[in-house]
């Protein structure tokens, strides 16, 4: 009878359960509370998995890692009020990364609008500015219809979280099943196109390019172009760097790759290939002296409004980078224009070189271990097939060029809103979504603190992932800023403790242990990833090793400088 009557007069949960597994969700990240208690209830019956947390912001780094490395977009499901605004973090950091994802907030009961009502707050309002579309669903027979368009504006155009609120009044009433609104297609078929006589325009200067580069963005990776890519630099021999975001998006062993020749190529480049990525801060803006006072910038974006952002553009093509990619290889499959082998070459041994000037440290038998000693052990232990997500302020710094990335997705890190905490929840959605590989955190201690006991999130959901803590007791990056700037004298707010977060782990049920030795490193890892078990490595790190955003004084540095930082310990 209870399932005869949710078929001819199904509640708003049931309403929204149906909407999500029609469009091929398998689950959802969520913190229970009662304004959105039906939608729990239906999921059981839908077979809809709930992965629940220990904090709303941990649920909404999670639905963006099961984005970028799911094979659906991932689905956080929130209470109202603090359910709301725990998560406000997470959706900004999305929005920041153009990761599409979508929120399902609880909210007061219609009837009791503006009644001053249980956690009672203007959601859209807060959410707006930080997400491409939010709205509250006034009638039950319409949720269907507004989830269906949440998942579509989600991943149309360049994409985005959306934030979607149902009074639990409208949430808990039944509705006649024949009044239901029937949902709208929410998958996004089909993708734009540059204007071809644009493309032509921008082949053209591209041939005429002495010293071209092309620089990658994670536009790429949201697009899936990376055989697109590929195929562009089969077919021009041209250089190539990524943002910090995008990597993997070029394997780490590809030939053109000159990772850590970055300033040297986009300072000497004459015509920059900009593909999926923003003219922001992470290269320089797009301005001298980061780019050379002539270069001449050809522009691929999805987004109309990013082209030309903060430079002129010399071409700005508005396509998908699927598209784009595909269209300026065809138009280039002649190039007849000037060599650029010798400016490759060049550029290649500037990489080398570079990367020779860490080999030192990735070796280092010091102890307390140097944090490029431990990111060279992970990420062996991980393996070219394993997924890494990178947390915090100092080791992410020396994780970004101490770690390799081969596969598309397999690098999650803070991005450019520099959001501290994403590292277990990516982990765990990575994990989650690709079980059968191999997937570590590397973080400090300080990002652990933010949302480290999502690691009992693991053990519940017998999720194993290695999170590998560089623990330095210390904020690294603000307390060698305050020392620079202000004094040894002047250090506040910036010292932790050498926390033995093992054992914390541990209590949690996870296979936990301490590391405070170079050479104890290798068998430790192995060991956490032979558990079989949620795993904490704390490791005892350095704590004067001064990290490439710290040599340059920087607590946000460009991704475009170069690799070969001089080494020093903070005075």
């Amino acid at each position: 009878m209870e399932s005869s009557k949710a078929e001819t007069r199904p509640n708003g949960g049931v309403l929204v359960a149906e909407a999500l597994g029609d469009a091929g969700v398998e689950l959802i990240f969520s913190l229970n509370g009662g304004h959105v208690g039906p939608i729990y209830d239906a999921c059981i019956d839908r077979r809809i998995r709930i992965v629940d947390v220990r904090h709303e912001e941990a649920a909404g780094h999670m639905a963006h890692a099961y984005s970028r490395v799911g094979s659906h977009m991932g689905v956080a499901v929130v209470s109202a009020g603090p359910g709301v605004t725990n998560i406000v973090t997470a959706v900004a950091n999305a929005y920041q990364a153009g990761a599409p994802l979508l929120v399902i907030g609880g909210k007061a009961p219609l009837r009791q609008f503006e009644m001053g009502a249980l956690q009672d707050i203007p959601q859209v309002e807060i959410m707006a500015p930080i997400t491409k579309w939010a709205r509250t669903v006034l009638e039950t027979r319409r949720i269907g219809e507004y989830v269906a368009e949440g998942l579509r504006r989600a991943r149309s155009g360049r994409p985005g979280p959306v934030y979607l609120e149902i009074p639990t009044d409208v949430l808990r009433r039944d509705v006649e099943a024949v009044d239901v609104v029937p949902t709208a297609g929410c998958e996004v078929e089909g993708r734009s196109s540059g204007d071809p006589e644009v493309i032509a325009r921008a082949a053209e200067l591209l041939r005429q390019a002495r010293r071209p580069l092309v620089v990658v963005g994670s536009g790429v990776g949201w697009s899936g172009a990376e055989q697109e890519l590929a195929a562009l630099l089969d077919t021009t021999g041209f250089p190539v760097i990524t943002t910090s975001a995008a990597k993997g998006s070029v394997p780490a062993d590809h030939p053109q790759l000159v990772a850590g020749a970055r300033s040297a190529a986009l300072s000497g480049a004459d015509v920059v290939l900009v593909v999926g990525t923003r003219l922001n801060f992470v290269i320089g803006y797009g301005r001298p002296p980061r780019f050379a006072a002539g270069a001449k910038v050809v522009q691929i974006d999805i987004d109309p409004v990013e082209l030309g952002r903060n430079r002129r553009v010399e071409v700005g093509i508005a396509a998908d980078a699927r598209m784009g990619l595909a269209q300026l290889t065809e138009a280039l499959a002649d190039p007849s224009g000037p060599e650029s082998g010798e400016w490759l070459d060049t550029l290649r041994d500037t990489d080398r070189t570079a990367r020779e000037a860490l080999d030192g440290m990735r070796r280092s038998d010091a102890t307390p271990v140097h944090p490029l000693r431990l990111c060279a052990e992970v990420a062996r232990a991980v393996g070219e097939d394993g997924i890494v997500a990178a947390d915090g302020g100092d080791i992410f710094s020396f994780a970004r060029v101490g770690i390799d990335t081969y596969r598309p997705g397999h690098w999650l890190e803070p991005g450019v809103f520099g959001c501290l905490g994403v590292g277990v929840p990516f982990a765990v959605a990575a994990k989650i979504a690709r079980p059968e590989q191999r997937v570590a955190c590397i973080t400090g201690d300080g990002a652990f603190g933010l949302t480290g006991l999502e690691l009992d999130t693991a053990v519940r959901h017998d999720v194993p992932i290695v999170v590998v803590i560089s623990n330095n007791a210390a904020w690294a990056i603000e307390r060698a800023s305050q020392i620079r700037d202000y004094g040894p004298d002047r250090v506040i707010g910036t010292d932790l403790l050498p926390t033995r977060y093992d054992l914390m782990a541990q209590a949690l049920g996870c296979h936990g242990e301490l590391a405070e030795r170079p050479e104890e490193l290798a068998p430790a890892l192995e060991r956490a990833f032979a558990s079989g078990r949620p795993a904490c490595v704390n490791v005892m790190t350095d704590p004067n090793a001064v990290s490439p955003d710290s040599a340059r004084g920087l607590a946000v540095v460009p991704d475009d400088q170069p690799l070969g930082w001089r080494a020093g310990r903070v005075r």
